[in-house]
C-alpha cells in the first residue's frame, strides 16, 4: 500500500501512508487538542523520560517517551506490548490490532515503525511488521493499524522450564519533531486487540516539555492538556 487515502469511521482521513518493511512515513501533523485522557501524567519519570504501563485484558502496554526535548529535535514515543503471562503453561494467543496516539502539543509527525521481538536465546531477532497510518483531520490523533488478523505477540518456549512459554513483544515506535516550545505537553495512547475491553479514554499518559532551541526559537505555548 503506497500513497493510499484511508477511510475510517465514515470520515476521510487525509493522511498518506507509505509502508515498507514495518516503516511508516506520514504526511501531516499530529497533536491537536481533543478529548481528555483517563491516565495521570508522568507518574514514573526518570532519566529525562517518562514511563507508564497498564494492562488491558491479557495485554500489557509499556509506554515511554522523552521528558524534555528542544525545538527542532526529533523524539520517539514507544509503546511495547507483551502478553499477560506468568509462570508455567502456554502463553495466551493475543494480537494487537490498532494503536492510537495523541502527541503533545508542538510536535509534528515524522514516521513510525512496528516490530516484533521474540527473545530467542542468543538471537533476539527484531522482525519488521507491516502497518498503515491515519491522522484524524479533526483531533490530530494518529492511528497505526495492523493488517487483517493483527500483530501477534510472539512467544518462545523456555528451555530452562519445560512447558513454559515466555512472552515476546510487539513494539510501535512513533517519531515526531518538536516545532515550538511547550511547558507541559501531555501525550496519550490507547490500543485495541484480542479480548481488549473497550476503553473509556486513554490507557496511558506521559508529559514532555519542549525547550527553545539554541537560536531561541519559539515561545512557550499552552500546556496541550
Amino acid at each position: 500500500m503506497v500513497g493510499r487515502l484511508v477511510r475510517a469511521g465514515g470520515s476521510l482521513l487525509a493522511a498518506l501512508a507509505i509502508v515498507t518493511g514495518g516503516v511508516v512515513t506520514g504526511v501531516g501533523s499530529a497533536g491537536a487538542a481533543g478529548m481528555g485522557g483517563s491516565g495521570s501524567a508522568c507518574e514514573t519519570c526518570f532519566d529525562n523520560s517518562f514511563r507508564d504501563y497498564q494492562y488491558r485484558g491479557d495485554i500489557l502496554v509499556d509506554y515511554r517517551g522523552p521528558g524534555s526535548v528542544a525545538v527542532g529535535q526529533e523524539a520517539a514515543f514507544t509503546a511495547e506490548f507483551v502478553a499477560r503471562h506468568f509462570g508455567p503453561g502456554p502463553m495466551p494467543d493475543v494480537k494487537v490490532a490498532t494503536v492510537t496516539h495523541r502527541a503533545p502539543e508542538g510536535f509534528e509527525f515524522v514516521g513510525a515503525e512496528v516490530t516484533a521481538y521474540d527473545w530467542t536465546p542468543g538471537k533476539y531477532p527484531m522482525t519488521p511488521l507491516d502497518a498503515s497510518v491515519t491522522v484524524d483531520p479533526v483531533t490530530g490523533y494518529l492511528t497505526l493499524t495492523a493488517p487483517a488478523g493483527g500483530w501477534a505477540i510472539p512467544g518462545i518456549a523456555d528451555a530452562d522450564e519445560p512447558g513454559t512459554t515466555r512472552t515476546g513483544s510487539v513494539i510501535a515506535k512513533l517519531r515526531y519533531r518538536a516545532t515550538k516550545s511547550v511547558s507541559d505537553g501531555v501525550s496519550n495512547l490507547t490500543f485495541t486487540g484480542t479480548d481488549v475491553p473497550a476503553s473509556d479514554g486513554w490507557v496511558t499518559t506521559g508529559t514532555t516539555r519542549v525547550d527553545a532551541g539554541p537560536q531561541g526559537l519559539g515561545g512557550f505555548g499552552s500546556s496541550g492538556s
